[in-house]
């Protein structure tokens, strides 16, 4: 089953004013040729590597060098921070991953840290991510793991990417399967790619094929793509087919949540406290309700009059 219901709980419980959040890497893949770089001989961080000195700088060198960008995420007085450090850098194995791409380091606690963590669920330092210039996710550490388990995960991490990317690359999307499509755009939105993930995700709304449950789960999944891509109206219209639809309470649960929450990105407080009242009034024991609580007082806040 697909559940968006934790984003948007996390999202809507901020109650402040919706503003479009930096990307981790900034450009779409249409974006025009980086420019030349400084060239320099000596490595920028840890390991006998350049590191970058700014996100900007790793996803100019990304793109230009079709390489993925390596996140390293680190606070201030981290103990386990230092101490990877000290054991992954040192190793061999990590210069054979930089090779094919493009390291930089980032404060977790700082605010583009703070977007970028917020798109990708990074919780600690350190964590490591690697992803395309583009900004689709390949790698996800959390924490830290011993070397050995460090250099498996990402390698074959790697390695699987690669593979997945040259099916999804040559998929002619109008033709998929509703299955296949689905299956496809589900794990693109779950890779931070909501763009690619849209076509797959309407395609297999459009096509026969799917289960009851499999369409309800794709409806889902379609309307929580269409408000991170700034399509609210869209958004609204596909979580009402899903309303209209679904005989499963704790789906009409989420969803009715999903779609009080439109309002917010359209910076409507009003409206959306209206409909989580209704869902409060309407769903009184739900185990989402104290969240609803919560949400209800803060937007109460926001829209009293001076």
């Amino acid at each position: 089953m697909i559940s968006v219901l934790p984003a948007i709980l996390v999202t809507a419980l901020g109650a402040a004013p919706p503003q479009p959040a930096p990307s981790a890497t900034p450009g779409p893949a249409t974006a025009a040729p980086a420019p030349a770089l400084p060239a320099t001989s000596e490595p920028m961080g840890p390991g006998n590597v350049i590191w970058a000195t700014t996100t900007d700088e790793a996803h100019d060198r990304a793109l230009r060098d079709g390489k993925f960008v390596f996140f390293e995420f680190t606070k201030q007085e981290c103990g386990n921070c230092d101490r990877m450090d000290a054991l992954l850098y040192p190793a061999f194995d990590l210069e054979a991953l930089l090779v094919s791409a493009i390291p930089v380091k980032i404060d977790l606690d700082s605010r583009e840290g703070q977007a970028i963590a917020a798109r990708y669920s990074i919780q600690e330092a350190p964590s490591v991510l690697i992803t395309t210039p583009q900004g689709r996710l390949v790698f996800l550490m959390q924490g830290f793991m011993n070397q050995a388990e460090f250099f498996r995960h990402a390698n074959a991490a790697l390695t699987g990417y690669r593979k997945w990317v040259k099916e999804i690359d040559s998929q002619n999307v109008a033709k998929l399967s509703a299955k296949d499509a689905f299956d496809s755009g589900n794990e693109l939105y779950h890779r931070s790619d909501p763009e690619a993930a849209l076509p797959r995700l309407r395609r297999a709304v459009a096509v026969p094929g799917l289960t009851p449950t499999q369409r309800e789960d794709t409806l889902e999944l379609l309307a929580a793509v269409e408000l991170d891509l700034g399509q609210p109206a869209a958004s609204k219209k596909t979580i009402q087919q899903l309303l209209t639809t679904t005989k499963d309470r704790q789906r009409r649960e989420r969803a009715e949540l999903f779609r009080a929450q439109i309002p917010l990105a359209e910076n409507k407080p009003a409206e959306a406290l209206a409909l989580f009242r209704k869902f409060q009034k309407d769903h009184p024991t739900s185990p989402h309700i104290g969240r609803v609580n919560e949400l209800i007082a803060r937007l109460q806040e926001r829209t009293a009059t001076p």
